[in-house]
């Protein structure tokens, strides 16, 4: 389910779906997770200056960071780390420009 999920979230950061359709899809597949219009939106041109590489170390832009609350914050990456965020050793992920990424404090990685 994790995967189906990570997958859902993937496509809005492309703005491949809705934030409603995103809504739709995490609720059939029967996730507690979902976006909420007033922190979650990713603006058209958010999505489009967004920046994905190779390496983690490439992201820049806007994405959605999930530290296992049910709740995602919407952040700033530059150059593969988090801008004013830092997770410390909790698990995170990030959703950025169509990948996920494991954050390790305020760094993306593999």
């Amino acid at each position: 389910m994790k995967n189906e999920i990570n997958d859902i979230l993937s496509e809005y950061t492309t703005g491949d779906i809705t934030m409603e359709k995103a809504n739709a899809e995490l609720a059939a597949a029967g996730s507690s997770t979902y976006l909420n219009p007033e922190k979650n939106v990713l603006t058209k041109d958010e999505i489009e200056e967004t920046v994905v590489g190779e390496s983690p170390a490439d992201a820049c832009g806007t994405g959605l960071l999930d530290t296992g609350t049910g709740c995602l914050d919407k952040v700033l990456v530059a150059d593969g780390k988090l801008v004013d965020n830092d997770v410390g050793e909790m698990y995170a992920l990030l959703m950025i420009g169509g990948k996920v990424y494991h954050v390790e404090g305020n760094t993306l990685t593999e």
